[in-house]
């Protein structure tokens, strides 16, 4: 049975939560080099990588990287589950479109779950996961997000999911003690609100942007676990849902994987016993990953750059020997690209979160750079007092940045409510460079 599967597992993690920094980077090795002999013999992708590249399989840390767009435009050699990208969109998009997400695809090995990413990163990928996976996904989530473990696996808990799309992963986890409530994002907030107050989960989940519009909307609940996911989780957004509904933790996932799980401290920590990192240095503490998944057989992730931006911390008072995640600091493209007194200025999302966040009376915002010098700045509310906040904010940022605030136009304007199920961007370069 799946669930005594998941259980296995989620007792399981207990011994690869490493606090000696060399035991979990051996075990690392171990898994390494199983996982790609095997991913070798049936990704033809795979194998022409290393054979393209003249490397042997001990030598896969030097292989070039890939991206979405090149995972995207191989996914039929890349796959060992011999499915086809066409088909994977088919049955995808009409589950999106009729909001059941039941259906799967028949692969070599059994069949396999598909699914869609947002598209944030302007690729949108197709992933593919097979039974045996997502068994083994859902007790490693399990083990790090139930509360009080191991007392937490014992106890009863409700789970709400608020999410775009469902998916299999819990569907044959449920029993008796762990019930799986799915929230449509695409139903209207007051729907929502309704349900989640009516639900009253003891584990809720879902976007912080979503969350925070549900506590306005009037839900009430009182969760023991308050799991923030798809966005990047800011201190406002955490200072809000904790006071409204309880205690906060961040899951850092992607279409490439699960990427960082919660501490028993609930500090956010790279998921290094099932996937390897290597962190690309672009200034300022900002580190890019290119990510191996050490696990992942029916759609391989061998050498994937991310677009994601991060910035580690050192040690956690939990011990544990994962690097520790200080912040998810947004997408690399939402890196602004501005003028400043030499050239060209790269100016990273969080200047300009921290500096709007100073702003008295500001609910939300979002910021576009939308020309080489011109950023628009869409304000809710949009009074004369916050306009004025704003602009002396963002200037100050600017200047703090390197960027000549002189040769950067602002401009104030009203912001709209996102379309329902879109990921909240709140900096993002809309304008891209020539060069």
């Amino acid at each position: 049975m799946d669930s005594l599967t998941v259980l296995r597992h989620a007792l399981g993690e207990g011994r690869l939560m490493f606090r000696d920094r060399a035991a979990l980077q051996a075990h690392a090795e171990r898994l390494a080099a199983r996982h790609l002999r095997w991913v070798v013999a049936h990704s033809p992708c795979t194998a022409e990588r290393f054979r393209q590249a003249g490397l042997s399989l001990n030598e896969w840390r030097h292989l070039p990287v890939t991206t979405k767009a090149d995972m995207m435009a191989h996914f039929d050699t890349l796959n060992t589950a011999g499915v086809r990208l066409e088909d994977v969109l088919r049955v995808a998009r009409h589950a999106e479109d009729s909001r059941d997400f039941t259906p799967t695809l028949p692969g070599r090995r059994g069949e396999v779950t598909v699914g869609l990413s947002t598209g944030t990163s302007g690729h949108q990928g197709a992933f593919i996961v097979s039974r045996a996976e997502r068994v083994h996904w859902a007790g490693v989530v399990l083990r790090h997000l139930l509360p009080s473990w191991p007392r937490g696996l014992l106890a009863r808990h409700r789970v709400a999911f608020l999410l775009r799309a469902e998916g299999h992963l819990y569907r044959s986890v449920g029993g008796r003690r762990l019930d799986f409530h799915f929230l449509d994002l695409l139903r209207p907030l007051g729907e929502l609100a309704a349900d989640l107050t009516a639900y009253q989960p003891t584990v809720l989940v879902g976007p912080p942007s979503v969350l925070r519009a549900l506590l306005d909307a009037g839900a009430t609940a009182q969760p023991e676990r308050v799991v923030s996911v798809a966005e990047v989780l800011e201190d406002d957004d955490r200072e809000a849902l904790a006071r409204g509904f309880g205690p906060v933790v961040q899951v850092y996932q992607a279409t490439e994987g699960l990427l960082g799980l919660p501490c028993p401290h609930g500090e956010l920590h790279l998921n290094e016993a099932h996937v390897h990192f290597d962190l690309e240095p672009l200034g300022n503490g900002h580190l890019r990953p290119v990510v191996t998944d050490l696990r992942r057989r029916v759609q391989p992730i061998i050498r994937h750059r991310l677009d994601d931006l991060l910035v580690l911390g050192e040690g956690c008072p939990c011990g544990l020997a994962s690097r520790r995640v200080l912040r998810v600091a947004g997408r690399q493209d939402d890196a602004l690209d501005l003028p400043g007194g030499t050239g060209r200025v790269t100016l990273w999302p969080d200047f300009l979160r921290g500096a709007l966040t100073r702003v008295p009376g500001l609910r939300e915002y979002r910021v576009e750079q939308v020309g080489p010098g011109e950023l628009h700045l869409r304000l809710d509310p949009l009074s004369v007092e916050i306009q004025a906040g704003a602009g002396r904010e963002v200037r100050l940022a600017l200047e703090r940045g390197g960027v000549d605030p002189e040769a950067v136009r602002l401009t104030c304007l009203p912001l709209a409510p996102p379309p329902a199920g879109v990921k909240r961007r709140r900096v993002t370069r809309l304008w891209k460079s020539a060069s």
